[in-house]
């Protein structure tokens, strides 16, 4: 059991990822080195860790889709051993509903995201059934997700200073190789990611700084279940009537336990992913957002609620290699891994 000072770290790392151990520790009213200590045995035993993740402005430079993909049961475990094995694959996890796997996806342009979705099905194992939707916008990501755990006043001060917009421009080999580090240890010192990509601490910290600036990319504090405090995933699949879409996407963003909230082009038309406690939440929810005239989401009229179809975890075990760095396995039931750096200069060649 993950103790409640490890939940306070981890909050922590949510709010500022790369923030220097004695700023944390002066929040938490505890020494550099035990903070440190703490985290890396958090992260050995995979409880949590950080890797760099798609930013607010991914759309700007790359392309998203969700699929959602029915299997033959016979070969479900075959298909997610090769969905895991794509690099442009994000998440696979196993879901309850019409489906059974959902997967999001990730490419450096439209082109490149057409060929994923159309040319990597036919081979796959068991896959009866494909339902693809794009991502046109973003209300919010899962980066900006945080627990909650510290206390405001705690959480203000280890919150990270807003570093300076950057203007779009053309990473380099350097960057790419950089991200790459940070996807196998997200907390790596500047003297370490500098010596293994050839470059002063300096530079690997400008670097890191400019292309988190920009972005495009963020960097991502993610935990298994066992820090979780019994919070359940779900997904909320919503056709909401089109005058309306932002209003909702916006309205879902501003609560504390979604973790995603994102307009797409398909039969529906967004996309969220919240944290509950009881499945029961998510009837109140949808009996919020055809409110009338009143509560917090009173911009839907009467009778025009969003369509609601909710995809849950589903309690049968799946097994999945987790990945050290670029990837981790929660409790075996999902792969969470970084496709933004997955091959020096991809990404980048949208810019």
């Amino acid at each position: 059991m993950i103790s409640e000072l490890d939940l306070e770290i981890v909050n922590a790392l949510q709010i500022n990822p790369r923030a220097e151990w004695s700023r944390v520790a002066d929040a938490l009213g505890l020494s550099g080195p035990t903070v440190a200590r703490r985290w890396s045995a958090l992260a050995e035993q995979g409880q949590a860790w950080i890797t760099p993740a798609p930013g607010q402005r991914y759309l700007s430079a790359g392309w998203s889709a969700f699929i959602h993909l029915s299997s033959s049961p016979s070969e479900g475990e075959a298909l997610i051993e090769r969905l895991c094995a794509e690099p442009a694959f994000g998440t696979v996890s196993l879901v309850t509903g019409s489906h059974d796997l959902f997967v999001d996806c990730f490419a450096s342009s439209h082109a490149e995201l057409m060929d994923i979705v159309t040319g990597s099905f036919p081979g796959l194992p068991g896959v009866t059934h494909r339902e693809v939707v794009f991502v046109t916008k973003l209300y919010r990501q899962a980066s900006e997700w945080r627990s909650g755990t510290l206390e405001p006043a705690r959480a203000r001060q280890v919150s990270a200073e807003p570093l300076p917009e950057q203007p779009a421009y053309a990473p380099d080999r350097l960057d790419a190789a950089l991200l790459e580090e940070l996807a196998k240890d997200g907390r790596a010192s500047w003297a370490e990611l500098g010596a293994a990509c050839g470059v002063s601490p300096q530079t690997a910290r400008r670097r890191v700084e400019r292309f988190l600036a920009t972005g495009y990319i963020a960097l991502r504090c993610d935990t298994s279940t066992a820090a979780q405090q019994g919070l359940r995933e779900v997904t909320l699949v919503l056709n909401v009537p089109a005058q309306y879409v932002d209003d909702v996407g916006h309205y879902f963003a501003a609560l504390s336990n979604c973790r995603l909230s994102a307009q797409v082009l398909g039969a529906q038309n967004l996309l969220v992913t919240m944290w509950v406690r009881d499945y029961l939440q998510v009837q109140a929810l949808r009996a919020r957002t055809g409110r009338s005239g009143s509560g917090k989401c009173g911009h839907l009229p009467a009778g025009r609620g969003p369509d609601i179809q909710a995809h849950g975890p589903c309690p049968g075990r799946i097994r999945m290699q987790p990945q050290r760095g670029a990837a981790a396995a929660v409790d075996g039931r999902s792969l969470a891994r970084c496709p933004v750096c997955r091959t020096p200069g991809v990404f980048w060649e949208s810019e």
